[in-house]
């Protein structure tokens, strides 16, 4: 990787697949950045029109949220324009993107070496995180998924394999294999819960010249829904709506009340067949945002509607 002058920003791309663990890593890395004395910023990219506040954890450390649109596309033009602004502070001294699930990072990484800002900014560095189990199954995704995936590890410096407390150990190899297919040159580490020493994330440019490397068109199909709940609902019913959910939906977050627990706030993730929740302290917007690929907005409204109705 090319050597930062003392007057630039760093950067660093943390690209992966939608549920891969990136905000979970995200959470670590920052601790251990704060823990080295690093004044920080993160852009936090989400495809549906919704932010989430109980995604980054530190609270010391200032977010700025580009939501309803994909920083490698759509809203590029938002992205330069943060970075331009960030850059103004002289004490900063690195600036982290975490890329929705959909992003392509090359697309991003050419953005931030805008002309504008290539005097403030370091060559950036791409960390990929992958789902281990999502490795071993890429080939039960549409061929445009299966190929974004892809797209994220070839593009990737440094690649994190998490959630490999989810397989067997005789699984690695396999996973191995899948990798050297996509990235012959970046190191990777094997983790759980985005756990990683900033010791161990050693970073290689690809030998190729990653700005030389063309990214390849991905949303086609994309879709989002954002849905506001007025009221707490039936938790059995919700989770039948979880249970049922189509396999077109790829990732689904966001807070949710019980009638059963009505002064309770619950944040609920769902992806790759998987969901998960935590209790969170203090009021949240009562929405939920799905992404998926073709999914059938108005079914699941209906379906949603139901559950905020029954």
């Amino acid at each position: 990787m090319k050597k930062r002058t003392n007057e630039e920003v760093r950067v660093t791309i943390i690209t992966g697949f939608l549920g891969s663990g990136k905000t979970t890593f995200l959470n670590e890395y920052i601790k251990q950045l704060l823990n080295n004395d690093e004044k920080l910023a993160i852009i936090l990219n989400e495809y549906g029109n919704f932010y989430v506040d109980d995604d980054i954890k530190q609270s010391q450390t200032k977010v700025y949220p580009i939501l309803n649109g994909c920083v490698c596309c759509d809203s590029s033009v938002e992205l330069i324009d943060q970075l331009m602004d960030l850059t103004k502070d002289q004490s900063l001294t690195h600036i982290i993107i975490e890329a929705t699930g959909i992003a392509q990072p090359l697309d991003i990484y050419t953005a931030c070496q805008f002309p504008d800002l290539t005097d403030r900014l370091a060559v950036p560095t791409i960390i990929g995180v992958a789902d281990a189990q999502n490795l071993l199954t890429m080939d039960a995704y549409s061929s445009d998924m299966s190929r974004l995936m892809g797209d994220q590890l070839a593009a990737s410096h440094f690649i994190i394999v998490n959630k490999t407390d989810l397989i067997a150990d005789d699984q690695l190899k396999h996973i191995d294999q899948r990798l050297s297919q996509s990235n012959t040159f970046a190191p990777r580490v094997y983790t759980s819960y985005g756990q990683v020493d900033l010791a161990q994330i050693k970073p290689v440019e690809d030998p190729k010249g990653t700005a030389n490397r063309s990214s390849k068109k991905h949303h086609l199909g994309i879709n989002s829904l954002v849905y506001n709940f007025t009221s707490p609902v039936q938790r059995q019913l919700f989770y039948q709506f979880i249970l049922k959910l189509p396999s077109n939906v790829l990732r689904l977050k966001g807070y949710m009340r019980f009638r059963d627990m009505p002064e309770t706030t619950y944040f609920f993730q769902y992806a790759s067949g998987m969901p998960s929740y935590e209790v969170v302290e203090g009021n949240a917007p009562l929405t939920l945002v799905l992404i998926g690929e073709g999914m059938d907005l108005n079914r699941l409204r209906n379906q949603l509607d139901m559950l905020q109705f029954t």
